[in-house]
């Protein structure tokens, strides 16, 4: 599939079905064009009737969405964004679970990272090359990066960064153009893993904080340890000071004992990048306290 093409479609996907409809939508539309059955069964509305019912052409006609409940970071609570998330469950559709397993996690490490709206995105919307009738802005927009797959984070950053408030139509532009690059994104993945080069194109890697914090702190069995949580984000992006355990920690381990009293090795460990190297090829080799 071409990543460009779905650019476009995930921005034109975002002014009906907003960021989790908008992405889905995307990407089995290209898959629709591009494969045919099964995903013709898909119930979802064609681009033109897309184009239309914006033209003011579909009055009184109901387009249906799926995934539409991802907006605002699910119905408006704040939390996973909606082009991420609308993306991952699209390509459910077309590759087994164990590859959507390596595919979504560099979508998200992509979303934390990435400066949006991208460079792509912003040229097609000043030069007139996305495909609504009427944009919600035409400007070039300003850029920021995340460091969360957070709507709450990544929308307030934004707008931080930009001095447009959240009720803007021109933050709603920013969303509709992330859903674009977003969707994009997916489809680079999922036609790098078509093609066997999936690491060679983005090659997944954690955040050196992050990779420290995952020495100790990942799902398994010893709570002592560490392993009384899990995950993979960006720990500094909500974790701000990096040593609370150090001092000032409340929780026990099953032996009444302060989990900082057991820490100290893992201050040490992590400041000297000790467990490092590791962290990112348990990340990328499947090992006992992964999901299955």
């Amino acid at each position: 599939m071409d990543p460009e093409y779905v650019r476009k479609l995930g921005h034109l996907g975002y002014y009906l079905e907003e960021c989790g409809g908008g992405a889905f939508w995307a990407i089995m539309t290209a898959l629709k064009e591009k494969v045919g059955y099964p995903y013709t069964l898909i119930p979802l509305p064609t681009k033109e009737e897309f184009l239309d019912h914006l033209a003011g052409k579909g009055e009184g006609k109901h387009l249906q969405g799926v995934m539409q409940y991802g907006v605002g970071g699910v119905s408006n609570f704040g939390s996973l964004c909606g082009a991420p998330n609308g993306s991952a469950s699209a390509i459910t559709y077309a590759v087994p679970f164990e590859i959507v397993q390596q595919i979504v996690p560099r979508l998200l490490r992509y979303y934390e990272s990435g400066s949006f709206p991208s460079d792509e995105v912003n040229s097609y919307a000043v030069n007139k090359e996305l495909y609504p009738p009427k944009y919600k802005s035409g400007k070039k927009l300003p850029q920021s990066v995340g460091h969360s797959v957070l709507c709450h984070v990544s929308v307030g950053k934004w707008c931080e960064h930009s001095g447009y408030a959240s009720g803007s139509s021109e933050r709603s532009e920013r969303c509709g153009r992330l859903t674009g690059d977003i969707a994009a994104m997916e489809v680079t993945l999922l036609n790098a893993h078509l093609k066997g080069n999936l690491e060679t194109v983005y090659p997944m890697k954690l955040t050196q904080e992050t990779a420290g914090c995952r020495s100790c702190h990942y799902k398994d069995k010893k709570y002592e340890q560490g392993q009384f949580t899990r995950g993979s984000m960006e720990c500094s992006s909500c974790h701000t000071d990096m040593t609370p355990h150090k001092g000032e920690n409340n929780l026990k381990t099953a032996f009444g004992t302060d989990v900082g009293t057991w820490a100290g090795a893992a201050v040490i460990g992590t400041t000297a990048g000790i467990g490092t190297h590791a962290v990112a090829g348990r990340f990328n080799n499947k090992e006992p306290h992964d999901e299955e």
